[in-house]
């Protein structure tokens, strides 16, 4: 759990409400959510639904997760699209599908520049998605992450989150880093730069709204934080990104 994937299933919610099966996860899903959720090549059969009784209808795609380096997403995310603008994220969808046909390079290309389109979507414009957490989430470290995964931007505190999966905060801290092998402040710096990595390469955003953005206020630490995930500095990292797909 919490470990490095190979692909991300990025499944919107045409139509209806039901259960719903997107590669590892079975959820609730209904209309107008999209569902951004990391599986390995091992989860065969990654989106299914009971078509017949709840009217769902899921358009879906794959990305390979090598393709976005430190910017592929680490944790399952859920995102509610406003209604206007669900045809734009279906079309989205459409174009990241058709890219994906066949691995040439110019393909390659066009499905990053379709990613950058969809993470703009996502993370630049207000209004059109709003992050949401998962309701159904049976195990409290599974509860934990999916938390973690949609409130990283704020201050959560081991005491609040342990509190919230009706656990005590030593246990907690040992069965985290027991289920997902690193500690809870590990896996939220973790969330955090891996976040502030998407922004820099699909924004425009200057590197210290980028630093508000995932919660760090401190410039100097979100520094040394993300030249030790990264090796490198935000903007060598930006700049690096831009020449590549330039």
């Amino acid at each position: 759990m919490g470990d490095r994937k190979a692909y991300l299933i990025m499944a919107l919610i045409l139509e209806g409400r039901g259960p719903c099966t997107i590669g590892p996860m079975n959820i609730q899903a209904a209309r107008g959510e999209l569902y951004v959720i990391p599986f390995n090549e091992a989860d065969a059969s990654f989106i299914s639904g009971d078509e017949g009784g709840s009217g769902l209808r899921v358009d879906h795609c794959a990305f390979r997760a090598d393709d976005l380096g430190m910017a592929a997403p680490l944790l399952p995310m859920k995102w509610r699209i406003e209604e206007a603008y669900l045809e734009e994220m279906h079309t989205l969808l459409h174009e990241i599908a058709g890219a994906s046909i066949k691995p040439s390079d110019s393909c390659s290309e066009n499905r990053l520049s379709a990613w950058t389109r969809f993470m703009d979507f996502l993370l630049s414009r207000p209004g059109h998605a709003e992050l949401q957490t998962f309701e159904q989430d049976e195990t409290p470290i599974r509860q934990a992450l999916h938390f973690m995964g949609y409130r990283f931007m704020h201050p959560i505190s081991i005491a609040e989150i342990s509190k919230r999966v009706a656990m005590s905060t030593r246990h907690f801290q040992r069965t985290f880093k027991s289920i997902t092998g690193k500690t809870y402040i590990q896996m939220l710096q973790e969330i955090r730069i891996r976040h502030s990595c998407g922004l820099l390469r699909f924004s425009r955003l200057s590197v210290q709204s980028i630093a508000e953005a995932v919660g760090i206020y401190d410039m100097n630490y979100f520094y040394r934080l993300f030249r030790s995930y990264c090796g490198m500095t935000p903007a060598a990292f930006r700049h690096r990104y831009h020449k590549l797909e330039a």
